[in-house]
């Protein structure tokens, strides 16, 4: 019966395969870094975003509400504030701005100017998205 030492695992790869996978790893740990810096930049990430999109979710449905039960589009927020399809404090944001609507026959879309409090902005909060 012959035995065959088996070969020592550290010592597989020789020089040449450490110095693999130390460039290797370096490239993973590069790529990863990058990630999760982009994170950083991830809409979900950002305080006060997701209570953005639930109150922008409340607006829309008020107006939906309102829409179903009047026939027609609310001019103003006070429409649905008095009519009581919405609370007052439900239209301000995260930033302390004001929800705005447009409600027409064919496109209804509820809007929060997100964190930079400009409206017509990239982190604008919007239902529909788009």
């Amino acid at each position: 019966m012959t035995f065959r030492r088996r070969p020592d695992p550290a010592k597989a790869f020789g020089r040449a395969g450490l110095l693999f996978c130390g460039v290797a790893l370096t490239w993973t740990c590069a790529a990863l870094g990058l990630f999760v810096g982009d994170l950083g930049k991830c809409s979900l990430s950002r305080p006060g975003l997701r209570e953005a999109r639930v109150r922008v979710g409340e607006v829309r449905q008020a107006l939906t509400t309102y829409q179903i039960e009047r026939n027609r589009c609310p001019t103003t927020s006070d429409d649905l504030i008095s009519g009581g399809y919405i609370d007052a404090r439900r239209f301000v944001d995260p930033w302390r701005k004001w929800i705005a609507f447009s409600c027409s026959e064919e496109d209804t879309t509820v809007r929060s100017a997100g964190p930079d409090g400009v409206f017509g902005t990239p982190d604008d909060v919007r239902d529909p998205p788009g």
